[in-house]
C-alpha cells in the first residue's frame, strides 16, 4: 500500500470517510436538537481531520519535495468544495 500515490490514498480516504457519514446518517435516527447524533460529530471531526492531513501532507512536501503531495492537498480541497455542495443541494 505504500506504493500508491499520495493522491489516490487522499481520494480512497476521503471516499471511505464520507460514505461512512452517509450511511451513518441515513440508518441512524434522527438526534435531538441538545444531543447531536453520531453522525454528527463524525461529520464534525471530518473538518479537523482533513485539516491534520493537510498539515502532515505540506510536511511531506517540504521534507522530500515530491509535488505529488501538492497535488493531494489540491484534492482535499476539491473534495471539501463537492461536498459541501452535495450537502448544500442533495443530503440535507
Amino acid at each position: 500500500m505504500t506504493n500508491i500515490r499520495p493522491e489516490i490514498k487522499t481520494l480512497l480516504f476521503f471516499a471511505a470517510y464520507f460514505i461512512a457519514f452517509i450511511l451513518i446518517k441515513t440508518f441512524q435516527p434522527h438526534g435531538s436538537p441538545h444531543a447531536p447524533n453520531i453522525s454528527d460529530i463524525f461529520f464534525l471531526l471530518s473538518i479537523p481531520a482533513s485539516i491534520i492531513y493537510s498539515l502532515f501532507l505540506l510536511y511531506k512536501f517540504f521534507k522530500s519535495g515530491n509535488r505529488n503531495y501538492v497535488n493531494a492537498i489540491f484534492v482535499v480541497t476539491a473534495l471539501w468544495v463537492i461536498f459541501y455542495n452535495l450537502l448544500k443541494y442533495v443530503i440535507y
